[in-house]
């Protein structure tokens, strides 16, 4: 694997959004190059310096997917349908295999593999998403692969990844970023995070904490941070193409993460709506009666914690609402829900989902009523919607303007 030669030009085109999260752990990424040697890679999660790189053996014949299930055992298909199991055995100076790669399976022509961290499989083969039950740390065969099932078909993508429980990731040749979410009965849904600029991608794996980790054709390794991505909204990905993994070397046929091996804390503060729901304009608006502001917003629109703090509930004029007793000292009141999608007395963090919009209380129209509290008086909220939309950190509450945001 060599480093640092060539340099990258086709990466997404668009400057950071958001605040960074913090991120703790290190990122495993096991690979295989062109000639079947296994290498292994440790990047550090909060700023994307890579630690290492490791090239141990070759395996003995030519991969064509990978997943890797933990620290030590990763699955590797060869371009035959051929599955095998590789048994890692690696430190900080080298990279090799307790034996030789074990044969658990044949007929395993998917062109992508996956694994989620949490007990399943995922791979594609001829556009058909397919779902494995994995039920050992080392499967050694069917018995420990099993209860195929097919999620749909359509899934033509360039690359696939897990980015945490039964979630996936992927790009296509046009540039999307998509999500997709598969639920315990096998149905699915699916999410464009972002619309083009990511068609560069050779490869794309995550080790989640909203971390992805793209490869370009050119060989260079780029990092990005989904500060939420609960919201299945790319509006807050940041992009760090100012400051590469590396701007070459990366030279491996296939790559995948380990999973779970990156855990990422929020920013303090998070956006109140997904991004899309209303234009920026809409959160200049002022309220009709006294500081805080009425965002239209039709009803069923999900509702996120803006930041960590105690739920508890109002109810009255409000209909279904919210309140939550920050931990920055503020209150934060969300009215007019249709739904509540937190219990009374939970503790949330930003950009948690609290519920969804609607018309109920003393409500003309569906809408979110949100509104700031610090002892009893009430701050304008419009400037801190406006940072968040923005991906900025926000003024402090207690700076607010507590006039001149109503009429």
């Amino acid at each position: 694997m060599t480093l640092g030669l060539g340099s990258v030009t086709a990466t997404p085109a668009r400057a950071a959004t958001a605040t960074t999260a913090a991120c703790t752990g290190s990122v495993s990424l096991y690979g295989a190059l062109a000639d079947g040697r296994l290498t292994y890679s440790q990047i550090n999660p909060s700023n994307g310096d890579r630690i290492k790189t490791l090239i141990g053996p070759d395996l003995g014949f030519t991969p064509k997917a990978m997943a890797t299930l933990n620290f030590n055992t990763v699955l590797v298909t060869d371009t035959a349908g051929v599955l095998y199991r590789v048994d890692v055995q690696t430190n900080n100076l080298s990279l090799g295999l307790v034996g030789p790669p074990v044969q658990i399976g044949t007929g395993w022509t998917h062109d992508k593999l996956t694994y989620d961290g949490h007990g399943h499989l995922y791979g594609t083969a001829g556009g058909v998403l397919i779902q494995y039950l994995v039920s050992q740390d080392k499967p050694a065969g069917s018995q420990h692969i099993g209860q195929r099932k097919e999620i749909g078909n359509g899934f033509v993508l360039k690359t696939l990844s897990s980015s945490g429980d039964d979630r996936l990731i992927a790009n296509t040749a046009d540039g999307r970023l998509l999500e997709y979410r598969i639920d315990s009965g096998g149905g699915w849904s699916g999410a464009e995070l972002v619309a083009s600029g990511w068609s560069a991608f050779e490869r794309l794996v995550s080790p989640g904490g909203g971390l992805y980790y793209g490869v370009t054709g050119a060989g260079g390794m780029y990092w990005y941070q989904d500060v939420n991505p609960a919201d299945r909204s790319g509006t807050d990905i940041v992009y760090h193409n100012d400051d590469p993994v590396d701007v070459s070397g990366w030279t491996q046929t296939v790559l995948s993460a380990q999973p779970g091996t990156a855990t990422c804390s929020g920013g303090n503060y998070a956006y109140v709506l997904p991004h899309a729901a209303v234009p920026r304009s809409e959160l200049d608006d002022p309220h009709h009666d006294y500081a805080a502001i009425d965002i239209q917003v039709p009803t069923g629109t999900p509702v996120y914690a803006v930041t960590r703090g105690t739920v508890s509930y109002v109810d009255g004029g409000f209909g279904n609402g919210i309140q939550i007793n920050g931990a920055d000292g503020a209150t934060y009141i969300y009215g007019h829900l249709s739904q509540r999608g937190v219990a009374a007395g939970a503790t949330v963090t930003p950009g948690q989902y609290l519920g969804e919009s609607g018309n109920t209380g003393q409500s003309t129209g569906p809408h979110l009523h949100f509104e700031i509290r610090i002892g009893g008086v009430k701050h304008c909220p419009q400037a801190m919607l406006r940072d968040l939309y923005d991906g900025l950190s926000p003024q402090a509450p207690s700076t607010l303007a507590t006039s001149g945001c109503s009429y």
